[in-house]
């Protein structure tokens, strides 16, 4: 069925649906197992320095920074569906590239292709829920696809655990691209619904019209607002990117077992959310919802990073996956019904690139702060630093609040 055929409106609990996204969760749990095989465990390993990490985080973000307009095009050309299958077989590749790299260095450099697979993967998948679902059933979609990759945080770990052991660092790979394939197997299953408006005879999206995307979203305060929020949490991403696995080394002077459990915690706890949020739906799908997810993301990092104790620093880390869940689904909900369907891709292409270019400059505040520092005062600062942008985001939707609807109707009027 092409991608823009018109299917009959499904549920979240529809078999389909759930097939297909539990695939895609276990395709992520492949994923996340080769990140922490080289992020942290390949870190012990090869006794990787502050740089040498650093390096391996800007492998993996830098391709949503570069290729994010062309994701977007690509995938209000020729729809998600596809977009996602071109995804899964980059990835696939990739993760057998893998099995040819001897060193730390090498491992961050093939990195770079599970970004590329990433910056087309993630925003294609972000895409689908509105082509799925009816509108009054999006937000418990939305978020039960952001479970899916935080099933991967909680499961990831364990799969590199396990395939660490039995099978050395290769295990892990290996795993990824089983998983990736088992991901283009069930993909057929999944139909897609005519989008909005859409007409046999319009002409294709334009490669010239790449930057749509982030017309609208300089044309619309709430699109930019939580875009600002985007930015804003990945910059304590990218930061722990790099601080977390030195943290636990050089601050609270534990193993890598305390580092995968940390992970462990912090992926359990965000599950717990990010189910809580599958539960409430629709009354967590406002602004006001996700800016308070991102006020206490910066708290929690504190909390987490910023002291020398084990107990506190778990308190923290599972306080901030279920701060994190808070953020996920409603905020693509609130941009999906804030723009129309046929510029979803690239509205939510360059959310991915906002994020991406936080997550670099997080590693770059990172590798700065943290060499002067340490991990305690960078996180201390950065994390006050993010829970005052949002205070400041909430207080501007106040002055100047939108309806989401209404918004994307006279966005629908604008493109016209």
């Amino acid at each position: 069925m092409r991608a823009n055929a018109p299917a009959p409106a499904g549920t979240p609990w529809s078999g389909r649906i759930v097939g297909f996204l539990a695939a895609e969760a276990f395709s992520a749990i492949g994923s996340w197992a080769t990140i922490v095989a080289i992020w942290g465990y390949a870190a012990y390993e090869y006794d990787a320095t502050a740089g040498e990490v650093a390096m391996f985080g800007i492998a993996f973000s830098l391709p949503g920074v570069l290729l994010g307009p062309v994701t977007g095009t690509v995938i209000d050309r020729i729809g998600p569906k596809a977009t996602l299958g071109i995804a899964k077989a980059i990835g696939f590749v990739a993760a057998l590239a893998l099995l040819s790299a001897n060193d730390f260095r090498s491992l961050a450099f093939l990195a770079v292709f599970h970004g590329v697979a990433m910056a087309f993967s993630y925003p294609a998948l972000q895409a689908m829920p509105p082509r799925l679902v009816d509108d009054d059933k999006l937000a418990r979609t939305n978020a039960l696809v952001s479970l899916v990759d935080e099933l991967a945080i909680v499961l990831g770990p364990v799969a590199a655990g396990v395939g660490i052991a039995a099978f050395g660092f290769r295990g892990a790979f290996v795993f990824d691209a089983f998983t990736y394939g088992l991901g283009l197997a069930v993909l057929p299953m999944v139909r897609l619904r005519r989008l909005e408006g859409a007409h046999d005879d319009d002409p294709p999206v334009r490669f010239r019209d790449a930057m749509e995307g982030w017309k609208l979203i300089a044309r619309s305060p709430i699109l930019r607002r939580v875009v600002s929020c985007t930015f804003a949490v990945h910059i304590l991403y990218g930061t722990a990117l790099l601080a977390e696995p030195l943290y636990v080394r050089d601050t609270l002077h534990r193993s890598e077992q305390v580092f995968a459990a940390l992970q462990t915690a912090f992926g359990i706890c965000l599950v717990i959310g990010g189910l809580l949020a599958a539960r409430l739906g629709e009354r967590l799908a406002s602004f006001g919802w996700v800016v308070l997810g991102v006020f206490f993301s910066g708290l929690t990092s504190i909390v987490y990073l910023g002291t020398p104790w084990v107990a506190v620093a778990f308190l923290g880390v599972g306080l901030w996956g279920v701060a994190t869940a808070v953020i996920s689904g409603p905020s693509r909900t609130v941009m999906q019904r804030s723009s129309p369907q046929k510029v979803h891709g690239r509205v939510l292409s360059a959310d991915f690139v906002a994020g991406s270019t936080a997550e670099l400059l997080g590693v770059a505040i990172a590798g700065l702060f943290v060499a002067a520092f340490g991990v305690p005062w960078t996180i201390l600062g950065l994390g006050l630093t993010v829970a005052t942008a949002a205070v400041l985001l909430y207080l501007s939707d106040q002055r100047d609040h939108r309806d989401p609807a209404e918004a994307a109707e006279l966005l629908e009027v604008a493109l016209r």
